[in-house]
C-alpha cells in the first residue's frame, strides 16, 4: 500500500469513527423524542396546558413547543442540574384527531413559539422568536453572507456537527449587530454510519437554532455560541423541508389555566 493510500484510508476511518460517534452520542440510532424533547421526572407540578388544533389532519406531524424564559440565549447552562436542564428543552405536542391537533400537559408558566414539522409533506413552520434584543433594522444581507461563511460547510473538521452535516440552508436571521439567532436545516447526504457500523439508507436532517456573536475583529467572521436541535431523524427524503414562517405561532402565553389555539391555518394547507 502507498503513502498515498495508507493516508487517505486512514482519513476515511477518522470519519467513520466520527460519524460513529455522533450518531451514537445524538444521531439516527436514537429514536426521535428520547433527548432532544423535554421530560422532566417531576413534570405533574407544571400546570400550563396548551391545545393547538390546525385546518387539517397530519398524521405524522411534530409539534414542537419552545419556552423563551430558558433558552440557552438567555440562561446559561453552568451549574445547573440534569433535572433542570431536561426542563429547558423544547416540549413536544401529543397528537390528536389524526394530527389535526396536538396537546401539550405540563407546561412550565412561560411564551412559548410553535414550531410544526411534517415530515410527509416535507414542510417546516414556525413562529420562533430567535434573539430577545433583535433589531430589525441590522437584518442585512451583509451580515446574513458573514454567518454562511462562518456556519458554512467546514472541511476542517471532522467531529462534531459542524463538520458531520454537508448540507445547509440559511431560512432566517435576528441579530442585533453584536449576536444572532439563526433558524436553519442541515442534511448529511454523505456517507453516515449506524452504532453497529452499518451504512444508513435514509439521510439525516437537522433543524436547529445556533446562537453566534461576532467577532471583535474586522473580517474573523461569527463563533458559535450555542446550539439548540429542534428536531433530527433519518428520513427517505433528500431534499430541505419547505421552511414558513408563521407570526401567529410567536409568544403563546402559558400560565396555570389550560390554553386553547384554533384553526391554525397552515400554508401547506392551501395546496392539499
Amino acid at each position: 500500500m502507498t503513502q498515498k493510500s495508507v493516508t487517505c484510508f486512514g482519513a476515511f476511518t477518522a470519519l467513520a469513527l466520527a460519524v460513529g460517534a455522533y450518531l451514537h452520542a445524538g444521531g439516527s440510532v436514537v429514536p426521535v423524542g428520547t433527548y432532544l424533547y423535554a421530560n422532566p421526572a417531576n413534570k405533574n407540578q407544571y400546570k400550563g396546558r396548551l391545545t393547538v388544533r390546525f385546518t387539517t389532519p397530519g398524521r405524522n406531524r411534530l409539534v414542537i413547543a419552545y419556552g423563551r424564559k430558558y433558552r440557552k440565549d438567555r440562561k446559561s447552562r453552568d451549574g445547573t442540574t440534569e433535572e433542570e436542564r431536561e426542563k429547558y428543552k423544547p416540549w413536544l405536542g401529543k397528537l390528536i384527531d389524526d394530527g389535526q391537533g396536538a396537546i401539550f400537559w405540563n407546561l412550565p408558566a412561560d411564551y412559548y413559539d410553535i414550531v410544526v414539522v411534517d415530515p410527509d409533506r416535507m414542510t417546516v413552520q414556525e413562529g420562533l422568536g430567535l434573539m430577545i434584543t433583535a433589531d430589525p433594522k441590522l437584518k442585512t444581507e451583509k451580515y446574513l453572507e458573514e454567518i454562511k461563511a462562518s456556519l458554512g460547510l467546514r472541511t476542517d473538521r471532522i467531529g462534531g456537527w459542524e463538520g458531520f452535516f454537508d448540507n445547509k440552508q440559511f431560512e432566517r436571521f435576528e441579530t442585533n449587530g453584536t449576536r444572532a439567532g439563526v433558524f436553519l436545516q442541515q442534511m448529511r447526504l454523505g456517507t453516515a454510519l449506524a452504532e453497529s457500523g452499518a451504512v444508513l439508507k435514509g439521510c439525516i436532517h437537522s433543524i436547529d437554532i445556533v446562537w453566534v456573536e461576532r467577532a471583535k475583529v474586522e473580517g474573523a467572521g461569527w463563533q458559535v455560541v450555542d446550539r439548540q436541535q429542534l428536531y433530527r431523524d433519518e428520513i427517505p427524503a433528500r431534499t430541505f423541508f419547505k421552511h414558513t414562517f408563521l407570526p401567529k405561532l410567536q409568544g403563546i402565553r402559558i400560565g396555570l389555566r389550560a390554553k386553547e389555539i384554533n384553526n391554525i391555518e397552515l400554508h401547506v394547507d392551501k395546496e392539499d
